[in-house]
């Protein structure tokens, strides 16, 4: 049982971060005001590395229940942003991904994020869409990289 609970903590730390980027969106795309949901996403999933840290894994369904709620309720906030949301996923992916030009930049800089840093202040002035592009992957994965670290971290040294 210890397991299951441990695998669905990590599930809802993903499904935690989902929420963050949909309400992200539809702050962005409506004129609704989902400030009370990024601020409690935040929360819960600053809650849930840190119960997780402590080994209370019990508190994971509560964490399911507040993401999968969420998720719902994106839907009463705006059908047709929550809709322009998921459909907006696939491509996104596809434009991110399928740049031949930009991929090894974006997965070095996101990768190995010191050099996309350095990459993004030494082509800032000359190549100003790229040099962006590096800086934003180095924050992604330096971002990622932390979440991940205080999550394994948490799961293993408690």
């Amino acid at each position: 049982m210890q397991g299951f609970l441990i695998a669905l903590s990590v599930i809802t730390l993903v499904l935690t971060g989902f929420v963050l980027v949909y309400y992200a969106y539809l702050n962005k795309h409506t004129e609704r005001d989902v400030s009370f949901f990024l601020s409690v996403g935040i929360i819960s999933m600053v809650m849930n590395l840190i119960t997780n840290t402590m080994g209370v894994f019990e508190l994971s369904w509560l964490y399911l229940i507040i993401a999968v709620a969420f998720i719902a309720l994106g839907f009463a906030v705006s059908v047709s942003a929550s809709v322009g949301f998921y459909a907006s996923i696939g491509p996104y992916f596809k434009g991110k991904f399928t740049d031949g030009k930009l991929i090894g930049w974006q997965i070095l800089s996101a990768a190995c994020f010191p050099a996309g840093i350095a990459l993004f202040f030494t082509w800032y002035r000359s190549k100003h869409d790229l040099a962006r592009e590096c800086g934003k992957c180095s924050l992604w994965g330096l971002l990622v990289l932390l979440l991940l670290l205080w999550a394994i971290l948490g799961l293993v040294l408690r």
